[in-house]
C-alpha cells in the first residue's frame, strides 16, 4: 500500500475501525488527481496536504471531474480552484446550475469556487463582470420555474439588492404558491433546511414533482424539507435502477421513509452488498427499509459490532435485527441498563421498542422473551418453519423465560458433543436447560447406558438428560433455572 493510501486510511479513522478498510477505493486520491486532473505525481502529496483533501473520497473526485468535463471546464484548471474538490459533486452541480439560472455567464472554476462570496454581492457589482447588464435577474430565475404561476409577485430593491436575497425572495414566493404555504411555514423550512436557500429552481421543481408523484401532500413536503433540497438526479437514478429492493417497492419505501429520497444510488449498492455479506435476509431488509438512508460505513460498523457482542449476536436471525442497526446507540444503552437490573431476556422486541413500551416493560419487571423473538431464533438455528416446533415448545411452562443467549450456549455445547441438528430439534426442550446441568446429567446417562447391551440413540440420550434433570424438581419444569436462581427463589 502506498504512503499516500496509508495516510488517507489513518486520517479517516481506518486505524480505529479496520472493517472500514474495504471501503477504500481501489484508486487513491493521488491517482485520481494525476489521471483525471493532470497533476504531476511529484506534486501530489504536497497538494493533498495543502488543500486538505485527505478525507475526500476518490470516487467523489472522479464524479467532480466528470461533471467539470460535461460543462466544458478543463480539468487542469480545476486544480486552481481546490474548493470544488472539497465539495460533494452534487453541490458543485447545484452551484453551477443556480448561477446559470441567475444570469451568470462564462462561469469558470474560480467563479464556481467563489459561489458563497459572489452570491452575497449586490447585483449591480456582478453585472460589471459576470452578468449581462441587460439581464433582469428576477425574471431570469422565474423563467426556470415549472409549473410557473401567471403573476408571481416578487418585490425587490432592484440591482442594489444582493443576488442571494433576490434568489431567496423568488424561492419564498414560489414555495408559498406551489405548496400553499404561509410565510411562517417557509421561514421554518428555511431555518431547519438552510441549504434550500442555494437551490437551483429547476432542481427544486423536479423535487416537488417527484414528491407529488410519490404521493406526498404539500404539508408533507414542508414537514420533510429534505425532499425539497434533495439532488433530483440521484432520486431519479435510484427509482430507475432499484425499483424493487428485497421484494419491496422503492417508491413505497420512500413514502414511508422520506429520507431515502436523498440517498445516492451508489450508497444503496454498497449497503445491499454489506447486508448480503452479513447474511441479513431480504425479509429483514423489507421490514426496515430506513436502513438505506444510513451511510454504508455506518451499517457495516454497526453490524460488525452486533456480531462482537454476545447478547446482540444471538439475535442476528431475527427479521427485525436491522432495528438494532438503525437505533444502535439506543440499543447498546438499553442493554447495559437491563444488565444492571439483572434482566437477562434481552431481545429485539425489548431493545428496539419505542420509549413508552420500554418504560412499561421496565416498570412491570418483565424478564421474558416474546413469541416472535424466540421463534425467530429457533427458525434461524434449525432452518425450520415455526409450525414445526411451536406446538411442542409451548407445552413447557417456562419456554419464554429462558434467555436466548443461554439457549444458544446449550445448542453449541450439544453440537460440540456431536449431537445432530435433527436430534436436538426432536428434543427441542433441551435448549431451555442450562449447559452445566446437562453436562452433569450426561454422567447419569452414561451410567445408565453402561447397564444396557443396546446403545442409546442421540434422541434417547437427550430425553434421558431431561428426565434426570427434571426428576429433582418433580417434573415441574423448574429444572430450567440455574442453581443460584433456584436457591434465591427458595429463600
Amino acid at each position: 500500500m502506498s504512503l499516500l493510501c496509508r495516510q488517507k486510511l489513518f486520517n479517516i479513522g481506518y486505524k480505529k475501525y479496520p472493517e472500514l478498510r474495504r471501503f477504500a477505493s481501489e484508486i487513491t486520491t493521488g491517482e485520481v488527481l494525476t489521471q483525471y486532473f493532470g497533476l504531476p505525481s511529484y506534486k501530489v502529496m504536497s497538494y493533498i496536504k495543502s488543500q486538505k483533501l485527505a478525507r475526500i473520497k476518490p470516487e467523489n473526485l472522479i464524479q467532480t471531474a466528470k461533471f467539470c468535463e460535461e460543462i466544458g471546464f478543463e480539468t487542469k484548471s480545476v486544480l486552481d480552484a481546490p474548493m470544488l474538490l472539497r465539495l460533494y459533486p452534487s453541490t458543485v452541480d447545484q452551484y453551477y446550475t443556480v448561477l446559470r439560472e441567475g444570469g451568470f455567464e462564462n462561469i469558470t472554476p474560480n467563479v464556481l469556487a467563489k459561489f458563497r462570496t459572489l452570491c452575497r454581492a449586490p447585483i449591480h457589482k456582478l453585472k460589471s463582470r459576470f452578468i449581462d447588464p441587460q439581464t433582469n435577474v428576477v425574471e431570469s430565475f422565474i423563467s426556470y420555474l415549472n409549473p410557473r404561476p401567471d403573476n408571481l409577485n416578487v418585490k425587490t430593491c432592484g440591482d442594489e439588492e444582493a443576488w442571494s436575497e433576490v434568489h431567496l425572495k423568488v424561492l419564498s414566493a414560489y414555495l408559498k404558491w406551489r405548496l400553499k404555504a404561509t410565510d411562517d411555514d417557509i421561514a421554518k423550512l428555511i431555518k431547519v433546511h438552510p441549504t434550500v436557500c442555494r437551490k437551483s429552481f429547476r432542481y427544486l421543481c423536479e423535487n416537488i414533482a417527484t414528491a407529488e408523484e410519490l404521493g406526498f401532500t404539500p404539508d408533507k413536503i414542508l414537514k420533510y424539507g429534505y425532499i425539497v433540497h434533495a439532488y433530483p438526479k440521484h432520486t431519479k437514478e435510484l427509482m430507475e435502477k432499484y425499483p424493487i429492493i428485497a421484494g419491496a417497492c422503492i417508491k413505497r419505501a420512500m413514502r414511508m421513509y422520506p429520507k431515502i429520497v436523498t440517498t445516492p444510488p451508489t450508497n444503496i449498492e454498497k449497503i445491499l452488498k454489506i447486508l448480503k455479506e452479513h447474511n441479513i435476509s431480504d425479509e429483514a431488509l423489507a421490514k426496515r427499509m430506513n436502513v438505506l438512508h444510513l451511510s454504508p460505513e455506518t451499517v457495516d460498523v454497526r453490524l460488525n459490532e452486533l456480531k462482537n457482542i454476545a447478547d446482540f449476536k444471538v439475535l442476528l436471525h431475527n427479521p427485525n435485527i436491522l432495528k438494532l442497526v438503525i437505533h444502535h446507540n439506543r440499543a447498546k444503552s438499553r442493554l447495559q441498563f437491563l444488565k444492571e437490573l439483572q434482566i437477562k431476556c434481552t431481545t429485539v422486541s425489548v431493545l428496539g421498542n419505542d420509549n413508552t413500551k420500554f418504560d412499561i416493560h421496565i416498570r412491570e419487571g418483565r424478564d421474558a422473551n416474546t413469541f416472535s423473538d424466540i421463534y425467530a431464533f429457533l427458525k434461524g438455528t434449525f432452518k425450520k418453519e415455526t409450525d414445526e416446533f411451536e406446538g411442542t415448545l409451548k407445552k413447557h411452562p417456562y419456554y419464554l423465560q429462558v434467555p436466548l443467549l443461554s439457549m444458544e450456549e446449550t445448542y453449541f455445547y450439544l453440537r460440540e458433543e456431536k449431537f445432530s441438528n435433527s436430534a436436538i430439534f426432536k428434543v427441542i426442550y433441551i435448549l431451555l436447560y442450562p449447559k452445566e446441568k446437562i453436562r452433569n446429567a450426561f454422567k447419569e446417562v452414561k451410567q445408565f447406558a453402561s447397564r444396557r447391551k443396546k446403545p442409546l440413540s442421540q434422541v434417547n440420550r437427550l430425553n434421558l438428560v431431561l428426565y434426570f434433570i427434571e426428576r429433582e424438581h418433580h417434573f415441574t419444569g423448574d429444572g430450567v433455572w440455574e442453581k443460584n436462581e433456584r436457591l434465591e427463589e427458595t429463600v
